[in-house]
């Protein structure tokens, strides 16, 4: 993983998708919100910095595509689910 805050949890959820890409996620978040989606696909970013200012931080994300309206869903190590199950079974 490239950021510290990337917990075990994401780095289980970013393996587990590349083996797993053609089934079902359901995704429950803090808030209380869920989402039933797909994995699209993941990437490296930043937060937007410019990378010699301080504060620049580069992390994972993994891309979901909601099955409800289709719409893309970045998942990443500063808006992480706390639980995540596919096809039905719990994962995270």
């Amino acid at each position: 993983m490239i950021n510290p805050h990337e917990t075990k949890a994401f780095e289980l959820l970013y393996h587990f998708v590349h083996h797993h890409s053609g089934g079902v996620y359901r995704l429950t978040f803090q808030n209380g919100s869920e989402m039933t989606a797909v994995y699209d696909t993941d990437y490296e970013t930043d937060n937007g910095l410019e990378f010699e200012k301080d504060g620049y931080e580069e992390y994972i994300t993994i891309l979901f595509k909601n099955i409800a309206d289709n719409a893309l869903f970045e998942v990443n190590c500063f808006n992480f689910p706390e639980k995540v199950l596919y096809n039905g079974e719990q994962i995270i």
